[in-house]
């Protein structure tokens, strides 16, 4: 058996030709498994079909992880696991691009630190050849954050923020106070609008101080004892109290107070009038927001894929070698990812969920979609080539109408399944974006929804669906030169109703990342309470008599789940994470459909099970199933509707 090490969360793949993007493509999109932190095959594979070239074209490959942090990482994996020898960062990659793609690469491989290729994301993305450059996250190399003076193209690193000094791992470990996890930072942001800082500010000033020269110390180390001694914590999936709302107002302001403190130091240090970031810090847009407003700099650019996933794209633009040429234009879009298929094979595609499905081709689609949405309805939307970044941009996007805070309810309740305290953002034709919110008037486009910004208080009961409790939303703004379609489908239901703003979200359930094919789509589609589905031309509504046609649809088990059973006087039926360790009970009757061989339909392993007089509930506890990706259906005969088990 092989063994692969150990890679890094949000994994990815991204290929530059002199400098510019080709294609950039996040592995859980393709592989269905949310934050993977497998080796990106997936998404190298369909960079260079993109391209239309092998490996063995590629002039440099980039890896973002220094070389004394990647051996550190790898020896130290060997030292537990006998089944990995070799510690060369270096040769790990080149045999795993080998197992990957299947042929050698025997070009360059350079490793790039975590912070630079961070740094070089934001500001070779920017388009500025003078501005600081700020990346702040969790923790990557032996850092946790980087300070930048870029002068005519050329960098003075001024801080390498010690991982002691972490404002990403701050505000990480202490969500936990609160019920929430790594990668649910987004929620709290959320939830800390509805809460009043000053009930913890206290508490939370004694974590913390400001020191001179823009820095910070951070204080976690007995934490836990004094937050017990002010707080009663949360558990998980208990109802949020008032406490929960004014904890995450306290940690909320406690970040921004870090991060202004040292922002305005080095803009006086410097005299940079411009600021570029990076970082998963950076995706805190209430905190980018109130810098857009607040903090002095006349220009704020955000990279817009600033997790992890960014970093392969700021390595590869850090091994690109620049030399004298001028900073190029502003990064104005991310639509980097595969295109849907052509309308031929969409409408196969469709056609193989006949039954549960039915499509027709609009002959107007921007006016049909824009009259379903201004009638209520919630669309899944895919178009196009696919966003690059967590933000689904108009491409890979639920959407509906901005006017009415039912739709954010619904969509909360009964297709996402998350808090409801969780707001949407609003797209909005660029053009328009002074008329509703209020901005410096040197903003002219927010294209990547990084930053918040106050809706105008004239439109925040008329536009309920997009404006956050504290009156704010996560805007988009919406090119006619970048997105045409997403455009003029914006422009048709502002000639309906009055407003050219439309509620984005992206287009996924709870339990799985964005989609990304014409079958993710309509896994999601039909495992949800989705109204209607568009994919470009093709209109998708579900048949009424749909869960009769998916008795026969093939079955297959989520890779890293297992049926496990336990006798006894307490016997219990569960279907177990094999990595995690969690677990969902079931019925025996489903323990016995899940415990046949892999593949089949559901009615043929019904059958050999002797359970077709269970029909009914069988159909109920499975489609739940599906709903959280335990396990896939798909049309008998077509492709796995779960992905095969990952090999190692």
């Amino acid at each position: 058996m092989r063994f692969d090490p150990i890679w890094w969360h949000d994994a990815a793949a991204v290929l530059l030709k002199d400098g510019a993007v080709v294609a950039a493509i996040e592995e859980e999109r393709l592989s269905r498994e949310k934050h993977t932190s497998r080796f990106p095959q997936l998404a190298i594979a369909a960079c260079l079909a993109e391209a239309g070239i092998g490996l063995r074209d590629v002039d440099c490959v980039s890896y973002y992880a220094g070389e004394r942090h990647a051996r550190g990482c790898l020896t130290a994996v060997s030292a537990s696991n006998p089944g990995i020898v070799d510690t060369d960062p270096v040769s790990v990659l080149r045999d795993s691009l080998r197992r990957a793609v299947g042929v050698e690469y025997a070009g360059p491989i350079e490793l790039v630190n975590h912070h630079k290729a961070h740094v070089a994301s934001a500001h070779r993305l920017s388009g500025w050849s003078d501005c600081l450059v700020v990346t702040v996250d969790g923790r990557g190399d032996q850092e946790a954050g980087m300070v930048t003076d870029v002068r005519d193209n050329r960098w003075d690193v001024l801080l390498e923020l010690p991982i002691a000094e972490s404002l990403g791992l701050f505000y990480e470990q202490l969500i936990w106070y609160i019920g929430y996890w790594r990668f649910e930072e987004y929620k709290v942001m959320s939830l800390a609008s509805y809460g009043d800082p000053a009930t913890y500010r206290k508490f939370f000033r004694g974590l913390y101080d400001l020191l001179p020269d823009g820095r910070f110390r951070v204080s976690l180390g007995n934490e836990a004892t004094d937050i017990y001694d002010h707080f009663q914590p949360r558990r998980r999936h208990e109802p949020i109290a008032r406490k929960d709302m004014d904890f995450a107002a306290g940690l909320q302001e406690a970040l921004e107070d870090m991060m202004g403190h040292l922002l305005r130091h080095y803009r006086a240090v410097t005299g940079q009038r411009r600021l570029a970031m990076a970082g998963g810090v950076a995706l805190n847009c209430a905190m980018t927001g109130r810098l857009l407003i607040e903090n002095g700099f006349e220009e704020i650019f955000v990279q817009p894929a600033s997790n992890d996933a960014g970093c392969a794209l700021g390595a590869a633009l850090h091994s690109t070698r620049w030399g004298d040429r001028p900073a190029a234009p502003q990064m104005a879009h991310c639509y980097w990812g595969p295109a849907l298929p052509g309308p031929d094979e969409i409408e196969k595609s469709v056609g193989a969920w006949d039954g549960v499905v039915s499509g027709r081709r609009m002959s107007e689609p921007f006016d049909e979609v824009a009259t379903l949405l201004a009638d209520g309805a919630i669309i899944g939307w895919a178009q196009d080539r696919m966003e690059f970044g967590p933000r689904a941009l108009g491409n890979r996007s639920i959407l509906a109408d901005a006017r009415f805070a039912t739709a954010t309810r619904r969509i909360n309740s009964v297709i996402k399944k998350r808090d409801n305290f969780q707001p949407f953002a609003p797209s909005v034709l660029e053009e328009e974006l002074h008329i509703y919110f209020e901005l410096p008037p040197q903003v002219r486009a927010l294209p990547f929804m990084v930053f918040t910004a106050r809706v105008k208080p004239a439109y925040r009961e008329k536009l309920g669906a997009i404006t956050h409790v504290d009156g704010t939303a996560r805007v988009q703004t919406v090119s006619r030169q970048h997105n045409p379609r997403y455009w003029s489908l914006i422009r048709a239901v502002g000639q309906r109703t009055g407003f050219p703003i439309v509620l984005n979200t992206s287009f996924n359930n709870q339990a799985e990342p964005i989609v990304h094919s014409v079958e993710d789509a309509l896994a999601c589609f039909v495992s949800t309470d989705l109204d209607y589905l568009v994919l470009e031309d093709l209109l998708v509504a579900k048949r009424a008599d749909r869960t009769d046609a998916l008795w026969n649809y093939r079955l297959d088990l989520g890779p890293m789940y297992e049926p496990w059973h336990r006798p006894g006087t307490n016997e219990t039926h569960e279907l177990r994470h094999t990595v995690s360790g969690t677990s969902r009970p079931i019925s025996p009757g489903l323990f016995a459909l899940l415990s046949g061989p892999d593949g089949g339909t559901i009615a043929g392993r019904a059958e050999a099970a002797g359970l077709t007089a269970s029909r009914s509930a069988l159909m109920s506890e499975l489609m739940a199933l599906w709903n959280a990706r335990i396990v896939g259906l798909s049309p008998a005969g077509g492709p796995s509707g779960s992905r095969a088990k990952p090999s190692r």
